[in-house]
């Protein structure tokens, strides 16, 4: 007899599993249809552009059961499946779990209590345990497993699907999308507070040159530095004005002056007696014939 209530037992137990497993399959088809949904509306797919990791893949086709995907859709396949399955295992692993046998006292009130005790003591053997035994078997015969099926939340995961596919559908025929991207988030995160005031230790530029700070900006440089040639004190200060750029020049006064054409030129080339000066003794008449015969080339 102990046999055979520890088989009733584990029989519910495994049929209670392959629900439970149904139950996270639905839930992950649901997650995942909702997820990608929403990086097609939102334009997820320009995330791949924001990394310099991805530059090499993005725009490429991979043929995949005859149809052309380019890598972005991959790339949210992955993302939204990835993003789903964790969600469904954290909200799995947080669900409360019961046995078969809590299970079976709450759906089958005359096992309440009967059925625990008997499945504890099912190693003892006394006429009191016996006769308990034999009675829950009695009346365990006509439980169906399929009671432990949690149809309700089987079809909340089903209307989720078939509205999420029927709205991809419709999406992906009509491409309609927002206007809305991750590329937005650029400006977002440069007006945050923290990241905007990250160079702080930096003065901005005034429009004299100068900074902003309150600091004086006297002997910013401390004493003149002095170095002693032969004897002498030299002063290397740096006069005010130095390596400031370019100062401001006065105004000359404007002359308006007409244009005199020159006269007519003899067009012939003459030589220049003003090189002779600069040429090397022993070389100057080589390169004097070689200019001549330049000239007359």
């Amino acid at each position: 007899m102990a046999l055979i209530i520890e088989e009733i037992v584990n029989k519910h137990e495994s049929v209670l599993k392959k629900y439970r497993g149904l139950y996270a399959f639905a839930d992950l088809l649901a997650t995942y249809f909702v997820l990608y949904i929403l990086f097609v509306l939102f334009n997820m797919r320009d995330l791949f552009l924001m990394f310099s990791i991805f530059e090499p893949y993005t725009g490429a086709k991979y043929s995949i059961l005859g149809f052309g995907v380019v890598f972005e859709t991959l790339g949210l396949i992955f993302l939204a499946f990835a993003l789903s399955l964790i969600l469904t295992a954290i909200r799995h692993y947080r669900a409360e779990k019961k046995d078969a046998i809590a299970l079976l006292e709450e759906t089958h009130p005359v096992l309440r209590e009967r059925l625990r005790t008997a499945y504890d003591n099912r190693n003892t053997d006394n006429i009191i345990v016996r006769d308990l035994i034999g009675g829950v078997i009695i009346d365990s015969k006509p439980v169906q497993s399929s009671s432990f099926l949690d149809r309700r939340k089987l079809t909340k995961d089903l209307i989720v699907i078939v509205f999420a596919v029927t709205v991809l559908a419709y999406v992906v025929g009509t491409g309609y999308q927002t206007t809305l991207s991750p590329t937005d988030l650029n400006g977002v995160i440069d007006k945050l507070p923290l990241v905007s005031n990250s160079n702080s230790d930096l003065y901005p530029v005034d429009e004299n040159g100068g900074t902003s700070n309150n600091t004086s900006q006297e002997n910013i440089f401390g004493k003149p530095a002095v170095v002693v040639v032969e004897g002498k004190d030299v002063d290397l200060t740096i006069p005010p004005g130095t390596g400031q750029g370019f100062t401001s020049q006065e105004e000359g006064e404007q002359m308006n002056e007409s244009f005199t054409q020159s006269g007519m030129v003899n067009p012939e080339a003459e030589a220049s007696k003003a090189y002779y000066d600069n040429l090397p003794e022993g070389y100057r008449n080589v390169i004097q014939s070689y200019f001549e015969g330049l000239a007359e080339e």
